[in-house]
């Protein structure tokens, strides 16, 4: 390939089609300049000169002989100046084709090593919240028959977080009758699958590690369990998003952010993590409520988490 388009360019060169607009450049200007017009006020200055010393005659012929040699002289750096533009178009050639196959090969690379994985960073945090999300408001169902779904339940109000993840892999939203809330229902095989995919090792909830190992043994993929839990993980913002709760006491004047949940150990990471504590919530309810609400921490989770979070 390179080969033959330099044979085209030195044929197309050989044939003098050269655009004018190589030659349309700041070093033929100059030169056109210091050839033509500094030489040619040069030339009236001395026939000035002459024309005073030898006459009109003498002065005419000097004149034609300063015309013929800018003449040659035009002729001398065209030609000189041509067979440069010509080694550069050259080497522009030949090192264009050869980046454009380097480019190639880069991109091939890219595609099949780089950018999955700069997809995969890029979508983390969305899919750590919609963990936090199923670990709370969740649940996946096998039923005897072998139907699969996984079904979120949320307050009407909520509804648009339901519709970030209908958006990506489809489903169904419906009101509940009789309650202020909507169900989101994915059913279809597809959907399933890359919804698991990108959850898979970020549930931490064992009620639903459970529940979605069933989908997984059906679907031949391996469950992965998660890793500890860190900082800017967007799983917390999900968990709060379905079983937190912020409000203001108004006696107190504190504000506190709190999370419900009946299983302690899924709760107490989150004090090493994010300070606060765990409480029994009430005697009568099997349950346990992780709140934090002296000030620091609090503006240590607005500061640095809430404010540099990416979610839906």
């Amino acid at each position: 390939m390179i080969n033959s388009q330099i044979t085209k360019a030195h044929g197309y060169l050989l044939n003098s089609h050269i655009s004018y607009n190589l030659f349309n450049s700041l070093i033929i200007n100059w030169l056109y300049y210091y050839t033509y017009i500094c030489v040619n006020m040069s030339v009236k200055w001395k026939i000035t000169t002459i024309s005073k010393l030898v006459g009109i005659s003498e002065a005419i012929r000097l004149i034609l002989i300063f015309v013929k040699l800018i003449i040659i002289n035009l002729t001398i750096v065209t030609f000189i100046l041509s067979r440069y533009l010509y080694i550069c178009f050259m080497s522009f050639s030949i090192i264009s084709n050869n980046i454009g196959i380097r480019n190639i090969h880069t991109k091939k690379e890219s595609n099949s090593d780089i950018a999955p994985h700069n997809k995969k960073d890029k979508e983390l945090p969305f899919n750590q919240w919609l963990a936090g999300l199923i670990d709370g408001d969740g649940y996946f169902l096998l039923t005897k028959k072998g139907y699969s779904s996984c079904e979120i339940t949320m307050d009407a109000r909520d509804a648009k977080a339901l519709y970030e993840i209908k958006h990506k892999y489809g489903g169904t939203i419906k009101p509940i009758s009789g309650a202020n809330a909507v169900r989101y229902k994915l059913r279809h095989k597809k959907g399933l699958i890359s919804l698991i995919n990108d959850i898979n090792g970020l549930i931490r909830n064992p009620a639903r590690l459970l529940q979605m190992n069933k989908l997984c043994e059906k679907y031949g993929i391996n469950l992965k369990y998660p890793g500890p839990l860190t900082f800017n993980d967007g799983w917390l913002s999900g968990f709060i998003d379905s079983d937190g709760s912020i409000y203001y006491n108004e006696a107190s004047g504190q504000v506190f952010i709190g999370l419900t949940q009946k299983n302690r150990y899924l709760l107490e990471p989150l004090i090493a993590i994010y300070e606060g504590r765990v409480d029994i919530l009430s005697p009568k309810i099997e349950a346990f409520k992780y709140v934090t609400y002296r000030k620091a921490e609090l503006f240590n989770l607005i500061d640095n988490y809430f404010s540099k979070l990416k979610g839906p």
